[in-house]
């Protein structure tokens, strides 16, 4: 039956159809894009804590230079009026020796302080670079992965035009309750619908046909369809 053979040409390219539409689904791209989001995500949560703790680190640094500061200016404030004149008496001299000593003495431990928190810094900062250098190049890459999938998602759709045009003419010249059948089929086999019978065995479940069934087959007329008993499939005999 010459419309079952034209069937056999519209299986193959609806195979074909099948198989470009699987491929724009399952670019291996794709599952990279959504590892390397996952991986940025990641790294985007470590820069920030980074960013926090060398932040909580720079607050801490400031506000001892700050108080480094306040008890500097206060002591050069003492300091002036130790030599100014304004003061004569030897025990407020004394008084304000030691004032001025303290000072000095605390300025000096904030200063540490500073010193200290700018020492902890310096490796938190190289790291944040680190992390934001590591993030830039997940952004690139992930950028260059969509810009593939939108190159191979055009090639692809390009072929899947030319397979559906042609799938168009080549069931032009099919019977429609006949191409009904096959649609049907096509859904219940999994996309094979039509198989050719080779000797005893249909080439679509690749089982052997009994021998009574198989001569009511042979013994059909030829414009009748017949399909194979063990799967069902139309048969190109």
């Amino acid at each position: 039956m010459e419309s079952l053979e034209d069937l056999l040409g519209v299986q193959m390219l609806d195979t074909r159809i099948d198989q470009i539409r699987h491929q724009k689904k399952t670019l291996p791209q794709r599952q990279e894009v959504i590892d390397q989001t996952a991986e940025l995500g990641r790294a985007t949560a470590a820069t920030e804590e980074c960013a926090a703790r060398l932040k909580a680190l720079r607050r801490s640094q400031k506000e001892a230079e700050d108080h480094a500061s306040i008890l500097e200016d206060k002591a050069t404030e003492v300091n002036g009026v130790l030599y100014d004149g304004s003061v004569s008496s030897h025990k407020e001299l004394e008084s304000l020796q030691q004032e001025h000593q303290q000072l000095k003495q605390h300025q000096g431990q904030y200063e540490d302080q500073a010193l200290e928190f700018m020492e902890l810094a310096e490796p938190v900062e190289a790291e944040l670079e680190l992390l934001h250098v590591g993030a830039q190049t997940l952004t690139e890459r992930i950028a260059d992965l969509e810009a593939q999938i939108t190159v191979a998602l055009a090639e692809l759709d390009v072929q899947l035009d030319e397979q559906v045009r042609e799938r168009e003419s080549a069931q032009s010249g099919i019977p429609a309750d006949l191409l009904g059948l096959y649609e049907g089929l096509r859904t219940q086999q999994g996309g094979i619908a039509v198989a050719r019978l080779v000797g005893a065995r249909c080439e679509g479940c690749h089982l052997e046909i009994p021998s009574g069934e198989l001569d009511a087959i042979r013994k059909a007329p030829a414009d009748q369809p017949v399909t194979c008993p063990e799967c069902t499939r139309l048969l190109v005999r």
